[in-house]
């Protein structure tokens, strides 16, 4: 069997959960077959995309892509399904693919005793991934986030440890609290909607409450935060600050949108690199104090952002290679 039988088999669900490991095993064995899988699930995803949105037929288009790549089947959402026999070879969880852009690298690390399993999910620049943990907590993925988490029955919480960006819909469970753990605080829920994004380049974390309550401890204090409250964490000065927001701002990155508002350059610039896997150059000195507001649409190419940018600073840009030069036009 070719590695794009294995491919196909593997996105339509068609392996068993044995065959399914060895799937992972061949994919993470080296770079070759890592860049092979991305590549056809990438493909897959970009026609899947389009046909939801009623703009292709999908199994005509699939039909003439297949002959051309020699692909032999339409691939399904596919789902990594676990039974008790594979509990502690598997991870607890289920990546579920929704179109163009996402998708996530799966790393199971298991030490010598299998009550201390450690699943780690890391989705890389360029990609955002959805997935459900064994007590039914629900977990989008951002880009360029990693997420590990272990839970025992015998346990008396259930911890992931987040850097990077997660929307957690938590499922409630009184007895077993959740908890995030990321660099400089640790929030506790019970069952709540919250995002987090706690990236390791950036100063602040951002903590944004949708549904119930989240208790955070950072700079050695507890703060409770109730719904359309955001909690922000500075890193460099150790403090935190409250206030009111509209949540959805900070969410919407779900749908494939990013919303700033009063955004510092920099942080507009880093989000652009993990949201479309690219590199930037530009004179820091001379965007240090300037803000930009608006919308990017994931759909959209790196350049558009780039032309939205020159509406309100006047620039010009060339590709280096593979970094893109930005220049401030005087």
């Amino acid at each position: 069997m070719s590695n794009k039988d294995k491919i196909v088999q593997f996105l339509q669900g068609e392996l068993s959960e044995e065959e399914q490991i060895q799937f992972l095993d061949w994919v993470y064995s080296n770079a070759e077959n890592k860049k092979e899988y991305f590549l056809q699930k990438d493909i897959w995803d970009s026609y899947k995309m389009h046909s939801e949105k009623g703009k292709i037929n999908l199994k005509r288009e699939w039909r003439i892509l297949s002959n051309r790549i020699d692909l032999l089947k339409i691939p399904k959402t596919y789902t990594i399904k676990k039974s008790f026999a594979l509990w502690m070879r598997v991870a607890a969880i289920v990546i579920v693919v929704f179109g163009l852009g996402w998708g996530a690298n799966m790393f199971l690390n298991s030490m010598n005793k299998p009550e201390k399993l450690v699943h780690k999910l890391e989705v890389p620049k360029g990609q955002r991934s959805k997935l459900a943990l064994a007590d039914g907590t629900e977990v989008w993925l951002n880009s360029d986030s990693k997420l590990d988490f272990s839970f025992d029955d015998d346990k008396k919480q259930r911890v992931v440890t987040l850097s990077g960006e997660a929307f957690f819909n938590v499922s409630k469970d009184k007895e077993k609290p959740f908890i995030v753990n990321v660099k400089g605080q640790s929030l506790k829920v019970l069952g709540t909607v919250f995002n987090v994004r706690a990236y390791e380049n950036e100063e602040n974390v951002y903590t944004t409450l949708e549904e119930g309550s989240v208790e955070v401890k950072a700079a050695g204090r507890a703060v409770i935060i109730e719904p359309n409250q955001q909690l922000i964490y500075s890193r460099l000065s150790n403090r935190l600050s409250l206030k009111k927001v509209d949540t959805n701002y900070y969410t919407v990155w779900r749908e494939g949108r990013y919303v700033f508002e009063n955004e510092s350059f920099d942080n507009l610039i880093r989000m652009v690199e993990r949201w479309y896997d690219v590199q930037f150059e530009y004179p820091k000195e001379f965007f240090k104090n300037m803000h930009y507001s608006g919308v990017i649409k994931r759909t959209k190419p790196v350049e558009h952002v780039l032309s939205l940018i020159n509406h309100i600073t006047k620039i010009k840009y060339e590709y280096k290679g593979d970094v893109i030069v930005i220049i401030p036009v005087e």
